[in-house]
């Protein structure tokens, strides 16, 4: 059952980074898939969820403290209150996030979240740099779900690290 999780995982998060890519939007549902998944892959591990929603309150806390402090920002910078959904974030970009705050520990999911926008604008910049077309909007959820199977991917079949347990973060935060 695992393997068909991960599977699925991958699959969905395949369709995400096409979708997004393709048409800079995604279809909503693909995100309470993802977190469903992602919530099955550690009933299936640990055939209990009593101390699984603990990591995961606080990395959606994470996310919501996020979005406030950049709607306080550009809330200040132009004078009025901004939706930052509007045109500064989308909601497949914050439902991304959402969704990978229910498989990912929360050292895990600070490392993902932070290192990913660092290679995602290091990666635009780049393809900016390269293109002739100028695009305008960074297709956030598509390069991050990129990001998360190579992540996933990388816990899953070849280090092992467990992106569940902050152990090996910690062993290398401290050394």
């Amino acid at each position: 059952m695992s393997l068909v999780l991960k599977l699925i995982i991958l699959t969905v998060l395949g369709a995400l980074a096409i979708q997004d890519f393709k048409s800079r939007s995604v279809y909503w549902f693909w995100f309470p898939c993802l977190a469903v998944a992602f919530a099955g892959m550690h009933w299936f591990r640990f055939r209990q969820l009593g101390d699984y929603w603990e990591p995961v309150t606080f990395n959606v806390l994470f996310v919501s403290l996020q979005l406030t402090l950049l709607t306080l920002y550009f809330s200040l910078k132009n004078g009025r209150v901004v939706n930052i959904t509007r045109q500064l974030l989308g909601w497949g970009d914050i439902l991304f996030f959402l969704a990978a705050a229910f498989y990912l520990s929360v050292l895990n999911f600070l490392f993902f979240y932070v290192a990913s926008l660092i290679v995602v604008l290091f990666c635009w910049l780049l393809w900016q740099f390269i293109s002739v077309k100028g695009e305008r909007y960074i297709p956030l959820a598509g390069f991050q779900s990129i990001l998360l199977i190579v992540f996933l991917m990388a816990d899953w079949y070849c280090f092992h690290f467990d992106v569940t347990d902050d152990n090996w973060l910690r062993h290398i935060f401290l050394l």
